[in-house]
């Protein structure tokens, strides 16, 4: 297998950086789940509140005028909607564990409609099963809900860390 590598990526430790704050982050979230939790609220308030602010730049520079309304109402309510879960995180870390299991309830449902085109599959249902009662528990036990989404964030966070550093390494190994 040859590896070249580009002379710009010569700043290997920046990705070994990089590595070492996302498995630190990680391992912070799954020793302090509250505030973790509270954090991602936060951030899924100023996602939205970007969102918002991209939608209304959308509309100022955009020549057309179909559906210009509908784009400023959408960027409007976004830029609300992110400064009020912003200032009021029990809101957004509410909405964010609702998402989040009605999306894996839609998974599920997806899953067992999946499992009829493929032969009735026995595992393909079972997933779906399961991953439908996931959704559920998300839904209606906030500290399950919680306590998921934080784990699961961190486990992301360690996972792209040890990658980064692997990379970090790999890069560094290439200027040789």
């Amino acid at each position: 297998m040859d590896f070249s590598v580009d002379r710009k990526l010569r700043y290997w430790w920046v990705f070994l950086i990089r590595g070492i704050l996302f498995i630190l982050v990680g391992i912070y979230m799954i020793s302090s789940p509250g505030s973790s939790y509270a954090a991602l609220g936060f951030m899924f308030g100023l996602i939205i509140l970007l969102a918002g602010i991209a939608e209304l730049l959308h509309v100022y520079r955009s020549n057309s005028a179909g559906n210009r309304g509908w784009h400023l109402f959408l960027g409007v309510v976004d830029v609300l909607l992110g400064i009020i879960l912003m200032g009021h995180i029990a809101a957004s870390v509410t909405i964010l564990r609702i998402i989040v299991g009605i999306w894996f309830l839609l998974r599920g449902f997806s899953l067992l409609s999946f499992s009829r085109f493929t032969g009735k599959s026995w595992v393909i249902t079972l997933g779906g099963i399961l991953t439908i009662i996931f959704g559920v528990l998300i839904l209606f036990n906030p500290v399950f809900g919680a306590m998921t989404i934080v784990l699961w964030t961190a486990l992301a966070f360690i996972i792209t860390g040890l990658f980064n550093v692997m990379l970090g390494f790999t890069l560094k190994r290439g200027l040789r």
